[in-house]
């Protein structure tokens, strides 16, 4: 098999082994307060994956940075339009 796609595979299931994870401990959360689960761990996987993948490639790190950055901004909106909705700023313990 393509050693391309059986990096792919990997990262797409090591993302959708933590979202299982993650859907596990917060099984008992009320309805609507999970925020990310299985699908958005096994995308940011395969994503990640696909951003090495081109980033080894091109041979460029500067596509491997700018898919991090990419992601690291996004998820950082995201927590924060999730503090402003719940009103909760206080630091993760």
């Amino acid at each position: 098999m393509e050693p391309l796609i059986l990096r792919l595979g990997l990262a797409l299931a090591i993302g959708l082994l933590v979202g299982l994870e993650r859907g596990w401990r917060e099984r008992e959360a009320p309805a609507g307060s999970r925020t990310a689960g299985i699908r958005t761990y096994g995308i940011s996987g395969l994503l990640g994956g696909i951003v090495a993948a081109l980033s080894d490639a091109q041979r460029s790190d500067l596509i491997f940075a700018a898919g991090f950055m990419s992601f690291a901004l996004s998820f950082t909106w995201f927590k924060l339009h999730e503090a402003r909705h719940d009103e909760d700023f206080a630091s993760p313990a």
